[in-house]
């Protein structure tokens, strides 16, 4: 029985490596972007799996929070660390992190005042859901910018805010939480001294031990001498290790760990080792990206199959879907063009002019960490069954109508070589 199930596993997870290569064909020959397009795939397999037996293993498959944090997250969040320019991200470091902090709590606020007004969330909850639906992943976005050739400036901005507030919005979410569970829905009564304390010990905390692997990591790299394959499993070792220690043991920012160590560990890379040893791990961490984006994405519209294939049976919830797209569309818009001209007035950085800006708040789209943390809600939390609907409708339509589009806003605003 273990001998079947050990195959099953196996053959479904080639199939879906399969799926994703043929996947990537032929978004690449229709300009489609490609992880929006593996969410459509993921979607169609459902159906086939509900009609097909031989497919139908592929029901069995359960997109969990565990799998998203502890296997899939720490690959996308090193590639995407040691990816990020290192001058470019200091340059631009005042507007990433006002928009990842800052603009996150905004947004939870207004995502969770709307939602308590125009759906039967209490505050506590709806404010619950402001944190976890405010986490932006521009991992469609991004690959598009590779493509396009976009600005280094606007893909830092896109790509760091979300490294940054993916952060935010676990500390924030998991603060939320909390006082969600022992007021019974309601906010209750916490000090604001004490929420802000912990949210800066978890975000910085989890940054120290980052940089302080990605110390390490640099060490042992070192002592490896021109053995790339070494160097390259020791990349991988860290940036699992980061994660699970700062997460799961300390209790800290795992997500900050692994942006730590990766943004450190590239930083002293370039100035350490030669161009072509540079490569080779380049080129591994763009490979395990490809998978982990390939399995997460596809995973994603499976689940999404499922999940709207008994939705007819809530579908008194598909108003409150409808107001909370909207709603969260009003706060990205709030954020990025409320924040950033006061951000221009401040920073000595170049400023984030207007066309950029129409790419942040289009370009801010929903996906992993709202997922893994709407799923890792308890099974007898009240509200369980509506928070799941509101953000699987949020990261629905934000990966097939604003990633979908994207591509012609930065065509039409000339932000593209193509253009």
């Amino acid at each position: 029985m273990h001998e079947e199930q050990l195959l099953t596993t196996t053959v479904i997870v080639v199939l879906l490596l399969f799926v994703a290569a043929i996947s990537a064909i032929v978004t690449r020959k229709i300009s489609f972007p490609y992880t929006v397009g593996l969410v459509v795939v993921g979607m169609l397999l459902g159906l086939a799996a509900s009609e097909i037996s031989w497919l139908a293993p592929m029901q069995e498959i359960e997109l969990s929070r565990e799998i998203i944090l502890f296997v899939i997250l720490p690959t996308l969040l090193f590639d995407a660390a040691i990816n990020v320019h290192a001058k470019v991200l200091l340059k631009s470091i005042a507007p990433i992190l006002v928009l990842a902090t800052i603009g996150l709590l905004i947004s939870t606020a207004i995502v969770g005042v709307g939602m308590g007004q125009f759906s039967p969330l209490p505050l506590g909850v709806a404010l619950l859901f402001g944190a976890l639906i405010s986490a932006t992943d521009p991992v469609a976005v991004i690959a598009l910018f590779r493509e396009l050739g976009v600005n280094e400036q606007l893909s830092t901005l896109v790509d760091g805010e979300s490294l940054f507030n993916d952060a935010t919005a676990i500390v924030v979410f998991n603060l939320i939480l909390a006082i969600v569970l022992t007021s019974g829905g309601s906010l209750g009564e916490y000090p604001i001294a004490a929420a802000v304390g912990n949210f800066l010990l978890v975000f910085f905390g989890g940054l120290l031990v980052g940089v302080t692997l990605g110390v390490t990591l640099i060490v042992l790299m070192r002592l490896a001498g021109d053995d790339v394959l070494a160097q390259i499993a020791l990349t991988s070792v860290i940036a699992y290790v980061a994660f699970i220690v700062a997460d799961y043991f300390l209790g800290l920012s795992g997500v900050m760990a692994v942006v730590g160590a990766g943004v450190f560990a590239a930083w002293r890379a370039k100035q350490i080792f030669a161009q072509e040893i540079r490569k080779y791990i380049a080129s591994y961490w763009e490979y395990a990206a490809f998978v982990a984006n390939s399995l997460i994405f596809l995973l994603i519209g499976l689940t999404e199959f499922e999940h709207f294939e008994n939705f007819a049976q809530r579908a008194d919830h598909l108003a409150y879907v409808a107001a909370a797209i909207a709603i969260v569309l009003v706060a990205r818009a709030v954020v990025v063009y409320g924040l950033t001209p006061v951000i221009n007035a401040l920073s000595k950085a170049d400023p984030v002019d207007r066309p950029y800006q129409h790419v942040m708040f289009w370009g801010g789209l929903r996906g992993a960490i709202p997922l893994a943390l709407v799923l890792g809600l308890p099974r007898d939390f009240a509200y369980r069954p509506l928070l799941l609907d509101l953000t699987f409708g949020v990261v629905l339509f934000s990966l097939l109508v604003q990633g979908t589009t994207i591509n012609k806003m930065l065509q039409v605003l000339k932000l593209s070589k193509a253009s």
